[in-house]
C-alpha cells in the first residue's frame, strides 16, 4: 500500500452531485448521465494513484474497466446522517477486483479464488463476518493517510509478505488509529485486506527476483553497489508508477529512499 493522491474533484461529479444530491450508488451507475459521470470518477481516481490499485498497488496501467472499480472506504450506505458518502469524493477509492475474477491472469487472479481474495473483496468478507467494522476508518489504513515517508511495511523477500516495519511504527502515530499503537494497525490492515495471499507475495516474489537479476548484472560489470542502486532506483521509478511500487521501494532500501525524496514524492 502507498500514499493515494486525491486530485480535484471532477466537475462532472460536482454538477451530478448538486443535481441529485441524495442518490444512492447503483441507481446512479444505471443512470445515463450517471454512469459517464462514474467513468470520469475511475479515470480521476487512476490518474491521482498513478494508475495503481489504492491496496494492493497492482497495475491498472491498462485502465481496463473490467479489472478496475470504485471502493468506498467509509460505507456508501451510511445514512446516519444527511451525508451522502456515495457521491463524497474524498471517500473514493480506485481499486483492482480484488482477484474475484476466475478469466483474469496472475496477478490479477489465481486459483483457488477465494484464498486469493484482497482489498475490497476480503474487506466486505471481513465486514460480513463481523471481524472488521463496517466503518473501518481507524481500523485499517486508509491510503489517504498513509504517510510518504517513512514507509510503515517491511518486505520478507524469501517470501514476498509484507510486515509491519517495528522500528518505524514504534515512532510514528497515525491520528484516526484505534489499535493499541501503529504496529497492530498496520498488521490489521495488511490482515483485513489479505495483502500477503499467495497471489500477491508471487507477484512480490516475481519483482524481487527481477531487481535481484538486474544487481548481479551491475556486479558483473564490476560498477560500485552506490551507483548501482541510484540508477535501478531511477530506472524502476522513471515513470510513476510501477506495479508493486513498496515492493520496489523496500527491495532498493536507501537507494529509493534518497531518490524518492529528491523527485519530491508524495503519492
Amino acid at each position: 500500500m502507498k500514499p493515494v493522491i486525491r486530485l480535484d474533484e471532477p466537475a462532472e461529479l460536482s454538477t451530478y452531485r448538486a443535481e441529485h444530491p441524495m442518490i444512492e450508488w447503483e441507481p446512479m451507475r444505471k443512470d445515463a448521465v450517471g454512469r459517464t459521470v462514474y467513468e470520469v470518477i475511475r479515470q480521476r481516481l487512476l490518474d491521482g494513484q498513478g494508475c495503481l490499485c489504492g491496496f494492493c498497488e497492482v497495475g491498472l496501467h491498462d485502465r481496463d474497466p473490467l479489472k478496475c472499480r470504485v471502493e468506498h472506504f467509509h460505507p456508501k450506505s451510511d445514512r446516519t446522517t444527511a451525508h451522502n458518502w456515495a457521491l463524497d469524493w474524498q471517500n473514493m477509492i480506485a481499486v483492482c477486483m480484488g482477484g474475484s475474477q476466475r478469466h483474469q491472469q496472475p496477478p490479477h487472479a489465481l486459483e483457488p479464488l477465494r484464498e486469493n481474495l484482497s482489498c475490497d473483496a476480503h474487506k466486505d468478507q471481513m465486514i460480513q463476518s463481523g471481524k472488521l467494522d463496517e466503518q473501518c476508518n481507524g481500523w485499517i489504513i486508509n491510503p489517504l493517510e498513509l504517510p510518504a515517508f517513512p514507509c510503515l511495511f517491511f518486505l520478507e523477500k524469501s517470501t514476498g509478505r509484507l510486515l509491519p516495519d517495528e522500528q518505524v511504527c514504534a515512532g510514528l502515530d497515525i491520528p484516526s488509529n484505534r489499535h493499541s499503537c501503529t504496529q497492530h494497525l498496520v498488521r490489521h490492515t495488511i490482515d483485513m485486506l489479505n495483502l500477503n495471499c499467495n497471489r500477491l507475495c508471487e507477484a512480490r516474489l516475481r519483482i524481487c527476483r527481477d531487481i535481484e537479476h538486474n544487481k548481479k548484472k551491475y556486479r558483473q560489470q564490476n560498477i560500485p553497489p552506490e551507483r548501482a542502486f541510484r540508477e535501478l532506483a531511477e530506472r524502476y521509478f522513471r515513470n510513476p508508477w510501477p506495479s508493486f511500487f513498496t515492493t520496489i521501494r523496500l527491495c532498493l532500501g536507501t537507494a529509493a529512499e534518497q531518490y524518492l525524496a529528491e523527485t519530491n514524492f508524495q503519492g
